[in-house]
């Protein structure tokens, strides 16, 4: 067995062990007590160096997207892999679309946008991503394509201001930023309507974009 699928499979026995419920019930930053993350980057990082991607089987491609995803707050994994391998970053993000690791699939969205490559397969799915099941998925998505400057970036971010969910507020968040990012006509009427929005963080959220002070 390979030192991946051996240390994937160290990191399962541990979470099992100690988190003995399903993952999506878990505490935020669980992953973060694991202790043996040194062996555990190491090993994907290798293997991904070492093997081309067509060559991967299926328990392989799963072991690197869960390691991903387990890697959600530090984000070292997917940097890595985006800036030494890119063309692989490219063919994992295609891989993880429609699969079960959400905390995987946003960071390859946000890599894509990354890259900077707009008008090619990262552009292509970046917009499957901007339509993924999860929403944060989906906001990190959009926010790539507006960094890109994508033309679908603007019909994205007032659909995401339109639909409903639970998380609402930080989409319409997302999208102000997008319709600031590439100079939206729309920016200042969804403004108006944000400033007058009786959620929590969304009207000061849009006063900062009005008063340009947010990261462009």
């Amino acid at each position: 067995m390979s030192d991946l699928l051996t240390e994937v499979g160290r990191f399962r026995a541990w979470a099992d062990a100690e988190y003995a419920v399903p993952p999506d019930q878990r505490g935020g930053e669980w992953e973060c007590d694991y202790g043996s993350w040194t062996d555990l980057r190491a090993a994907v990082l290798a293997f991904v160096a070492a093997r081309p991607f067509d060559s991967w089987s299926a328990e392989e491609l799963r072991a690197v997207l869960y390691a991903i995803a387990r890697d959600n707050e530090i984000e070292y994994l997917a940097r890595q892999v985006r800036s030494r391998h890119p063309d692989t970053f490219v063919a994992l993000a295609a891989a993880a679309i429609g699969g079960d690791e959400p905390n995987a699939r946003w960071q390859l969205a946000e890599g894509l946008g990354q890259l900077r490559r707009a008008g090619g397969e990262e552009e292509r799915l970046l917009l499957a991503l901007a339509r993924d099941g999860h929403e944060y998925v989906r906001r990190r998505a959009l926010g790539a394509l507006a960094r890109l400057g994508s033309p679908a970036a603007e019909g994205l971010a007032l659909a995401a201001w339109d639909r409903p969910d639970e998380n609402q507020e930080w989409a319409r968040m997302m999208a102000l930023w997008a319709l600031h990012r590439i100079e939206s006509p729309h920016l200042s009427r969804l403004l108006d309507e944000a400033e007058r929005d009786p959620r929590q963080y969304l009207p000061g959220y849009a006063a900062r974009v009005r008063r340009g002070e947010v990261d462009p």
